[in-house]
């Protein structure tokens, strides 16, 4: 089963595939970001999971992004949203932008 996580170089692909090993899928349609990654063009799917926060011990929705947020030069930068270095209030510009994803 291809689990929709992009290539990386180094320890994030370790660090996202063990955080996105045990989403829950929420069920809600996955969305596609209208602004395609600006490193390789790839069109950014997010789909909404539960996922469980060590630091509270419990799930909380998340958007999962496939193949990943933003790569540079074949290399995977940041897999999600919340790997980058963007402020939480910023999300909702990012994430509130969106067409929902076409089967097929």
């Amino acid at each position: 089963m291809e689990s929709g996580v992009g290539e990386v170089h180094d320890i994030a692909i370790w660090r996202a595939r063990r955080a996105a090993g045990d989403d829950i899928p929420i069920g809600a349609p996955p969305f596609v970001l209208q602004d395609a990654c600006p490193g390789c063009g790839a069109r950014r799917v997010s789909t909404m999971v539960w996922r469980m926060n060590p630091g509270k011990g419990r799930r909380v929705a998340f958007p999962r992004i496939a193949p990943h947020f933003l790569c540079r030069d074949g290399r995977v930068l940041w897999q999600e949203i919340t790997d980058a270095p963007i402020p939480i209030s910023a999300w909702s510009g990012i994430l509130g932008q969106f067409e929902m994803a076409q089967e097929g």
